[in-house]
């Protein structure tokens, strides 16, 4: 931006005096003295102005240490080369274009006669294409300065400078063909040829200029952007410089070439001639010309360019004008794309004669095929219209969908893509958000609630037992201070109180750290104030039935659930000493731990 600012003011410090001048030549033309004077002293002065004003601009811009040194990266001695010839095509434009503009304009006219010197003149024009090709050659010879930077960094430029010994050999045969045309009689062709080729010469360096400077002026500022935060769009912050590049480098060559159309005064009835030419008949009276199908292909290039340039430019015009919100911005490009494929599209079937008609029986054709197998993909396209008009998932969201939890990446034509925790990418079809059951967990905002319930020992005081949740809450870095930390007593268990402590955190991806932090520090601070939190208990009893056949009866008791008795089947038989009773042998401890363990399970 600072280099564009230095260029203006370059240039408008380089017009106050050849405006100056223009006011002189034109009170020079309305003074009241003879026609004879006023005429050619006001073409004078007006020469005198054009030639002053480009002499002030090429000493500004390509001075030592200057704009051009600065900012387009020129060596000293380019700068130098350039002045030079700057100055030799003024003098020689001074001392030949005057005096052949004077002598075939009429405007010298002593007693009103005119002085034609048509010979005299056409040899001026012959000796200044003389001076401009030796200028031309001078500067493209093989130890120029100018070849010499350029051969520095040939793979960081075009096509045309990589084959810079051809462009310099072509250059300096259209000079030489302007000058031959002129010496062979062909004065109107090589005037025009001179007259076109100079300023579109001169719009292909303002172009190639203006596009570095615009390169330049991006990457400049791309730091600041992504420093700042100015870049919140759905457009990848670090790609979005480049993509605004291509999109420069795009935008800036196509105007210079309709620049040098203009330039040219290109007869646009030839174009029109050789487009309704015809190309394929589709009936008697109607058939595709030549201008049909040229247009249905720059319809179709177009929206291709604007389908993959259209979040630059939304990022530019429209983004920074609306709220800060990616799902919005979001949903407005995804529509702002069908909007231009839809608009493409139709532009397409009109330049190929598919009136409104044709795309009926096309779309009669497609119904016959919805009804067979394609239910389910317009049903899904629909359903991603729905939710980009209505909203009810954003990109960024947490949602719950088909029993699969993640946050939304990309709403797409026919499925959403849905990242979980291990950063796997679901595709979802657009269809289960409006049809099945759906939970958006950031629907509202991001704040969510995470609750720790935990038991106290009976006997251990709720008061403190809360005012310590509360403080071990408040100390953590990531919990919402409105809304406040709630915990409270829920009630009584078998053998403990039950407590709960409530926390909001303001994103979903902190529950579980604040979760674990929060956990880690009741544990150490009740242990630390004394305040038991007890395990749950169970109580096994064993005991040996009374009836016959010595089954055993296993009684398991718990905090929580009554006592449950289970029969257990007879024991294996096992010899028994001959000094034991049999009564009181012990029973086998097998089968008594497998019920013990199938009681525990």
């Amino acid at each position: 931006m600072r280099s564009l600012k230095t260029l203006l003011l370059c240039i408008a410090s380089a017009t106050v005096w050849p405006t100056y001048f223009v006011l002189a030549a034109y009170m020079a033309r309305i003074g009241p003295w003879p026609r004879g004077i006023a005429r050619p002293a006001s073409y004078l002065i007006a020469s005198l102005a054009i030639a002053f004003w480009v002499s002030q601009i090429v000493r500004s811009l390509f001075r030592p240490e200057g704009w051009a040194e600065e900012t387009l990266g020129i060596p000293r001695a380019v700068t130098r080369q350039v002045r030079a010839a700057v100055r030799v095509l003024i003098v020689g434009g001074l001392a030949c274009l005057v005096p052949r503009g004077l002598l075939e304009g009429g405007l010298l006219a002593p007693s009103d006669r005119p002085i034609s010197a048509s010979v005299t003149g056409h040899l001026l024009g012959l000796a200044y294409g003389l001076v401009v090709w030796a200028v031309c050659f001078r500067l493209l010879r093989k130890n120029s300065p100018l070849i010499a930077w350029i051969d520095e960094a040939t793979e960081k430029r075009g096509w045309v400078v990589r084959h810079r010994r051809q462009a310099a050999w072509t250059l300096l045969g259209i000079v030489a063909t302007i000058v031959l045309l002129d010496a062979s009689g062909y004065a109107y062709t090589a005037r025009r040829l001179a007259t076109a080729g100079l300023p579109s010469l001169a719009i292909i360096s303002l172009s190639w200029a203006g596009r570095k400077l615009a390169v330049s002026a991006i990457e400049e500022h791309s730091w600041r952007w992504l420093s700042t935060g100015k870049l919140k769009g759905v457009v990848d912050n670090e790609k979005f410089p480049e993509a605004l590049c291509k999109l420069v480098r795009l935008a800036i060559p196509a105007i210079g070439l309709l620049a040098c159309g203009w330039v040219w005064e290109v007869d646009l009835a030839l174009f029109r001639s050789i487009g309704g030419m015809p190309l394929w008949p589709i009936d008697q009276t109607t058939g595709l010309t030549v201008g049909d199908a040229t247009q249905a292909l720059v319809m179709l290039a177009l929206t291709a360019l604007v389908w993959k340039h259209i979040s630059t430019l939304f990022e530019l015009v429209v983004f920074p004008r609306m709220s800060d919100d990616p799902g919005t911005r979001y949903a407005i490009l995804t529509l702002g794309r069908y909007l231009a494929l839809a608009m493409g599209t139709l532009g397409v079937l009109s330049a190929v004669k598919l009136g409104v008609k044709e795309i009926g029986v096309v779309l009669a054709a497609l119904g016959v095929g919805l009804g067979f197998g394609l239910q389910e993909i317009v049903s899904n396209f629909v359903s991603g219209i729905i939710l980009l008009l209505e909203r009810p998932i954003r990109v960024g969201d947490l949602v719950t969908v088909a029993g699969m939890t993640g946050t939304v990446d990309r709403i797409n034509i026919r499925a959403t893509t849905i990242n979980n925790a291990d950063n796997h990418s679901m595709i979802v079809p657009n269809r289960a958000f409006i049809t099945g059951d759906l939970v958006n967990w950031t629907l509202k905002d991001k704040v969510i609630r995470v609750s720790i319930p935990l038991r106290v020992a009976q006997g251990s005081c709720p008061d403190r037992a809360t005012d310590l949740l509360l403080m071990i809450a408040r100390e953590d870095a990531d919990v919402l201070r409105n809304p406040l930390p709630i915990a409270f007593m829920e009630g009584f268990g078998e053998s403990s109180i039950n407590l709960i402590l409530h926390v909001h955190v303001p994103d979903p991806s902190l529950g579980g750290r604040v979760k674990h932090r929060l956990c880690t520090q009741i544990q150490k601070r009740f242990e630390a104030a004394g305040i038991l939190m007890p395990p749950p208990t169970r109580e096994v009893t064993l005991r040996q039935a009374e009836s016959a056949g010595n089954d055993l009866t296993v009684v398991s008791r718990t905090s929580a659930k009554p006592a449950v008795e289970f029969r257990a089947d007879p024991p294996v038989p096992t010899p028994t000493a001959p000094h034991m009773p049999r009564a009181v042998q012990p029973a086998p401890t097998a089968p008594i731990e497998s019920r013990n363990r199938c009681e525990d399970e």
